[in-house]
């Protein structure tokens, strides 16, 4: 255990000699303080008897201490003796300087933990796992995408700093690509600031008054019954998956995520009803599949009993594992590139088929459920709103939702059967069936009114 007297550069040179063994280099300036060094590093240390008992301190290493000092252009040794005087001054007000190294780790410890858990990424993983598994499959999925997109461009910062102009330029950004996804990201990340407010103690609550970026256009789109005609003979040009899938949705009503997601053992035990659970509303229906759909369903290929209908590919490993599946269904996102590759391109040679004029106006996969819809009570007899409303799968609120729980399922299948037969109405190009019945009233009123002449004797 040499005695040395410490300068800069007779340390330099201990460190840097190599050592097979350790060896204790003791300051002859500070009583008590050496420097250990071994084969991997050199390390402070200050030995003092506290209580009776011979007690080594760890000061921390020889690159440690170097760091600290750097700044005030102090050597490790010399920052060494300062610990040692902060240890004696310990000792002297009464406290174990063990023990107070201990509660200095814990803290250090704690407050890299938090800081830790204040990082936005580590915020939006709590804040799933505390919001999502409330809310429907669908709805998870949206605020999922947009939770991700914050987080790439946010996500090694601390939540607490992020400031109110750069959640609106992440809002921006988005909303250049897509106004509707740039308002759910709103939605996504008000609810995450608010979750960080409370339970990070946050100064203040930056996206608290943040608006939607984009205005919300409600669409009013739906196809005409000509439309209607085209768009069903384009189908079966396209053929399977896309083109059946669209024409399965007109046969349903349904959003196109669910009939994406629409698996065989879906199926009843009767084969006539999609017992419907994963969807927007969260809640089941029971969708009757009508002779239209059966059809579309009956040509499909068979990929086993958990695979879905409709299917564009193989389903990725956690797919399969989540669920057995072999094939994955068609998800919401695939439409935007599918109909312009293998729907559009026969929307011209339908129409020359059936003598009409092609498509024009722009039309979407929802643009279809809102058709139905639409159709239900606007060209069908013996609908009423609420039970279109029902085939569609939508809450009834008030009172209604509080007191009505009675079995509308065969309300809603007489509703989809009718819709089956007013289909057939429509691809044969006839008119509708409330048309159909305005025409033929009037022509009972006009033969009605017709009033024989008689003629004088």
């Amino acid at each position: 255990m040499p005695r040395i007297k410490v300068t800069t550069k007779g340390l330099e040179a201990i460190v840097s000699k190599r050592h097979a063994e350790r060896v204790d280099y003791f300051d002859s300036a500070t009583p008590g303080l050496s420097l250990r060094v071994g084969p991997r590093d050199a390390v402070w240390h200050y030995m003092r008897r506290i209580d009776g008992k011979l007690t080594r301190l760890r000061l921390g290493t020889d690159d440690e201490l170097a760091a600290v000092g750097r700044p005030d252009r102090k050597a490790s040794f010399t920052i060494a003796r300062e610990k040692v005087g902060e240890i004696e001054q310990t000792i002297a007000a009464g406290k174990h300087p063990k023990a107070e190294q201990a509660r200095e780790r814990a803290e250090k410890r704690e407050s890299r933990e938090r800081d830790e858990g204040r990082l936005v990424r580590n915020v939006a993983e709590a804040w799933k796992k505390s919001h999502l598994g409330e809310l429907a499959a669908t709805t998870q999925a949206d605020y999922k995408r947009a939770l991700a997109e914050f987080t790439e461009a946010h996500g090694d910062d601390d939540i607490g700093v992020l400031t109110r102009g750069q959640i609106k330029r992440a809002l921006d950004r988005v909303k250049a690509r897509s106004p509707s996804a740039a308002n759910r990201a709103a939605v996504v990340i008000r609810l995450l600031f608010a979750y960080a407010t409370d339970r990070y103690d946050l100064p203040s609550n930056p996206a608290a008054d943040i608006k939607n970026p984009a205005r919300q256009k409600i669409r009013k789109r739906t196809l005409s019954r000509d439309e209607v005609r085209i768009l069903w003979k384009a189908c079966l040009l396209a053929g399977y998956p896309y083109g059946d899938a669209l024409r399965f949705a007109l046969c349903t009503g349904q959003r196109i995520g669910e009939v994406g997601n629409f698996r065989r053992s879906d199926i009843d035990s009767s084969g006539e009803y999609w017992e419907q659970t994963e969807n927007k509303s969260d809640s089941r229906i029971d969708v009757h599949v009508a002779e239209h759909a059966r059809g579309i369903l009956a040509a499909c290929p068979d990929f086993g009993r958990r695979s879905p209908f409709f299917t564009a590919g193989r389903a990725s490993d956690d797919e399969d594992d989540l669920d057995g599946r072999k094939m994955a269904g068609i998800h919401s996102d695939r439409w935007n590139k599918a109909i312009p590759r293998h729907i559009q391109p026969r929307i011209s040679e339908a129409a020359k088929a059936l003598g009409l004029d092609p498509i024009t106006e722009p039309w979407t996969p929802h643009d279809l459920r809102r058709t139905v819809r639409t159709g239900l009570t606007g060209w069908c007899l013996g609908v009423s709103p609420d039970t279109a409303e029902r085939v569609l799968n939508h809450s009834i609120g008030g009172l209604r939702a509080v007191y009505d729980h009675a079995d509308y399922r065969p309300h809603v299948a007489e509703a989809l059967r009718i819709w089956d037969a007013e289909l057939a109405l429509i691809l044969d190009g006839k008119p509708s069936s409330r048309q159909q019945r305005a025409d033929a009233t009037k022509k009972v009123k006009r033969s009605a009114k017709v009033v024989p002449i008689r003629r004088r004797a």
